[in-house]
């Protein structure tokens, strides 16, 4: 019995030390979480009955050390007013995660952000304004819904960023994955590199989740019918148009362009928009020795230089002749 209240009371003694400890370790850990990982401020996104998602608009926040700005609308971009200024030349640039950028990507080095500074020459002294209207595998069911749930806020010019599986990417709206699409903060940076990318690297804590499916099969008429509608609304809005398409690692080298490079080209010549290709671009970066794709389709920050620069050039003809 003294024995036992002997060691009761060690127990006692070093609980203190223990909590504290604890404590110390939680700390540690959340500050290593926040301010060495950069996690616990996600952007986060937000169902739409149009749309289908969209980024939750007016959001500032730093994600593994880039900047990750959303302005009132919605869009990859600082803020700007609804209605164009008499001195000022606009664009919106439409596309998905290649022109958003994702979380690895900072504000300043989006292609839309280079691109504003690029267009000031252009412009004739004007004040340059860019949009960044996307989301990751957004498609022409929601390029089509965003513009005639917000319009094109009185644009010069409307440029698309497309990829030759874009055609096949129509809406689903099924229920967002908390894991790729957060909703809602989480609880403390600890918390979420526990929660949510824990189990991406180590399997075994990988939890039971409900299996998603797949994308419907491809419903290429569909797509091509909101793309087609999507441009027309913004010829009808007054803007000039530019499609852009691009491509995919795998295009660029010996596999060539995939089925729906023909159909966005096609359609392109039919309601007779510019249409440039960034193949040749990017080629010529990749035989440069630079570095231009995260992986198969997702510019680097050299790929969002060379996007700029495609764009830029494009846009030349364009802006000229929106002046007029």
């Amino acid at each position: 019995m003294a024995a036992a209240k002997h060691s009761g009371k060690k127990i006692a003694r070093k609980l203190p030390i223990l909590m504290v400890s604890i404590c110390a370790l939680l700390v540690a850990g959340e500050w290593f979480a926040r301010f060495v990982l950069g996690l616990g401020d996600p952007p986060l996104s937000t169902t739409h009955p149009r749309i289908e998602y969209m980024y939750t608009p007016d959001q500032d926040v730093q994600r593994f050390g880039n900047r990750f700005l959303v302005n009132g609308y919605g869009m990859r971009s600082e803020p700007f007013a609804v209605h164009k200024g008499e001195d000022e030349l606009r664009l919106l640039v439409f596309g998905d995660s290649v022109v958003n950028g994702g979380n690895l990507t900072d504000h300043e080095n989006l292609a839309t952000t280079l691109l504003k500074d690029e267009l000031f020459s252009l412009a004739g002294g004007r004040k340059v304004v860019v949009g960044n209207v996307s989301a990751g595998s957004w498609g022409p069911g929601n390029w089509l819904a965003y513009s005639q749930t917000y319009g094109f806020f009185g644009a010069d010019v409307v440029v698309l960023v497309v990829s030759s599986h874009d055609v096949c990417d129509s809406p689903t709206f099924t229920p967002l994955d908390p894991i790729t699409h957060p909703s809602k903060k989480p609880l403390s940076a600890l918390s979420e590199g526990i929660t949510r990318y824990l189990p991406r690297y180590v399997p075994i804590f990988m939890p039971d989740r409900p299996v998603v499916q797949d994308k419907k099969e491809c419903d290429r008429a569909r797509g091509l019918a909101d793309l087609s509608a999507f441009l027309l609304a913004a010829r009808s809005a007054g803007a000039a148009l530019m499609v852009v398409h691009w491509p995919e690692r795998d295009e660029v080298a010996a596999v060539g362009p995939e089925s729906g490079f023909a159909d966005l080209g096609d359609l392109a010549r039919e309601l007779g928009v510019k249409s440039v290709e960034a193949a040749p671009s990017v080629a010529a970066a990749l035989d440069n020795g630079a570095s231009v794709y995260r992986d198969n389709i997702h510019p680097d920050e050299g790929g969002q230089r060379v996007l700029a620069e495609v764009l830029r050039s494009g846009l030349s003809s364009l802006i000229d002749s929106a002046r007029q």
